[in-house]
């Protein structure tokens, strides 16, 4: 059985850490022992082998041995989509973070339905933190402030390449070499989000043959992007 993964703050250098009473909770509910390994992990790239040093009634403390640095992923493109109501929010960024999505851009469009998110809220940062736990990712998903899609179109991410969700696509899936995936709301890029997109040589690409829920689309269009790319490596 691998060992538990356990987020702290800083993995800086050895020695001795309290955990935040989350993690504390989270640690005791494993009814986990002193001396017992997990993996730490800072969500910046550190990951540690770590021992339980000692558990209380408010705290537990860890001693972290050796750190390692994961190299930083070379493919840093960016899933742009508008924002999920609710729960659907919730559901949609484990997902991509199991996927390996890098960077999560939200977008504010024509018929979004949800036009504003805190994306420095403790329950944006609790959902990455455990999603990169379930992953086993030593990094966490980059969450972006909400943009217009006419920002997004002006960066160079995106000169490097969009693709955009659409039913009627002239292609099917998407390309592993798309710099820029964007993906609207259930209504759909209104006309002028359309020509703002083709405008700059966006490509249509069909993720399925209905119309899809946000989240759905997200998660087809990052599953179709790292098999159409055909390698692991980031």
């Amino acid at each position: 059985m691998s060992n538990l993964w356990i987020w702290v703050e800083s993995l800086a250098e050895s020695g001795v850490v309290t955990l935040s009473p989350d993690e504390s909770r989270h640690v005791a509910a494993r009814r986990l022992r002193p001396a017992d390994s997990v993996v730490a992990f800072d969500g910046a790239g550190h990951t540690a082998t770590a021992r339980i040093e000692s558990i209380g009634k408010r705290a537990v403390e860890l001693r972290i041995d050796a750190i390692e640095l994961a190299v930083a992923p070379a493919d840093r493109w960016i899933l742009a989509t508008a924002i999920p109501k609710g729960e659907r929010l919730a559901g949609m960024l484990p997902m991509l973070v199991q996927l390996g999505v890098p960077v999560w851009q939200p977008l504010v469009l024509a018929d979004s339905v949800v036009r504003d998110l805190d994306v420095e809220s403790a329950r944006i940062q609790r959902i990455l933190v455990e999603s990169a736990k379930v992953a086993r990712s030593p990094w966490l998903l980059e969450v972006r402030e909400p943009v217009a899609l006419g920002a997004l179109l002006a960066s160079a991410n995106a000169a490097r390449g969009v693709c955009y969700g659409d039913r009627a696509g002239e292609s099917v899936g998407v390309a592993g070499d798309a710099a820029t995936i964007a993906i609207g709301p259930e209504a759909g890029f209104s006309s002028g989000e359309l020509r703002r997109l083709r405008a700059v040589g966006g490509r249509a690409c069909c993720l399925g043959p209905h119309n899809m829920r946000i989240e759905t689309a997200a998660v087809a269009a990052a599953a179709a992007r790292f098999v159409s790319r055909g390698s692991r490596a980031e």
